[in-house]
């Protein structure tokens, strides 16, 4: 029995020794099922390259200095469907939320810009339901863009908007034909038809209702010869026929009693994106 025991020793201390084996068992590799999902893949923010049109003045050619442009513009939104996107400005880069997050990469989408107003999707036919503001001093100038049929893919999750002006601009000038001294207490705009629903797709105007009164100064004027613009400075109306409104000044003369006037515009259509002006004469 001895002898079993130093032979059974013997082979215990080979087995440990220097030049064994690697006995420890190898595992299958991971099948496919088997292996940790990957992550989803990152999403791009929905990023916005802005343009704008410039309004047009009365004389055929573009000008600026009455309109919102893509170095005034201060922020704007973006729906898609009923998903709303509110863009705000980094240096030069719009940007806002990811891309949304239920849309395929290839799946192609319309957007539809605003800087002001309420987006109504209404079907296949949004619209954007705007009312202007009723102080002469505190207008907007609505602008609006589309995008129709883009994609993730398309310009890596990049969205360019070219934005129209949705209203007209007008300025308005004050001055006097004769010698006599003038003293123009107040000049208020009646009947302006203030709010109203832009459609994107005739990129056209309906529901144009209202019966807003503007009054354009903010102190007594005392008008010479050559045209002023009055305080107010721009003001934005929605397409609208013009002879509608009725222009009442109320003024002295000469250090008289105060005297109203009610002034009517000549026949036409304030146009969308088009800049205007006004000159109201006193006198004779």
């Amino acid at each position: 029995m001895k002898k079993l025991f130093l032979m059974l020793s013997v082979f215990a201390l080979a087995a440990c020794g220097d030049d064994q084996e690697d006995l420890t068992p190898t595992l299958p590799a991971a099948t496919e099922s088997q292996q940790q999902p990957a992550g989803p893949e990152p999403q791009r923010l929905l990023t916005v390259e802005v343009g704008e049109n410039p309004m047009q003045s009365e004389d055929g050619g573009t000008k600026t200095d009455a309109a919102t442009t893509t170095e005034t513009l201060s922020g704007f939104s973006m729906n898609y469907e009923d998903n709303k996107y509110d863009f705000s400005k980094t240096g030069d880069t719009w940007s806002t939320e990811k891309w949304p997050t239920s849309v395929g990469h290839d799946e192609k989408i319309d957007f539809y810009a605003y800087n002001y107003g309420t987006y109504i999707r209404n079907g296949s036919a949004p619209y954007v339901s705007f009312t202007q503001e009723e102080s002469a001093f505190s207008q907007k100038d609505l602008l609006v863009a589309t995008h129709k049929q883009i994609s993730y893919n398309d310009n890596a999750g990049k969205v360019s908007l070219l934005f129209d002006h949705a209203c007209a601009a007008v300025q308005f000038y004050v001055y006097k034909e004769e010698s006599t001294t003038y003293v123009v207490k107040s000049i208020v705009l009646w009947k302006v038809k203030n709010t109203g629903e832009y459609h994107y797709n005739s990129r056209s105007w309906s529901e144009v209702s209202g019966e807003a009164h503007y009054t354009l100064t903010d102190g007594d004027i005392t008008p010479s010869s050559t045209p002023e613009l009055l305080p107010c400075k721009w003001m934005f109306f929605i397409p609208q026929d013009k002879s509608a409104i009725d222009i009442k000044v109320t003024y002295t003369k000469g250090g008289g009693a105060e005297t109203t006037k009610t002034l009517h515009l000549t026949s036409g259509t304030w146009e969308a994106g088009h800049q205007y002006t006004v000159n109201i004469k006193i006198g004779k």
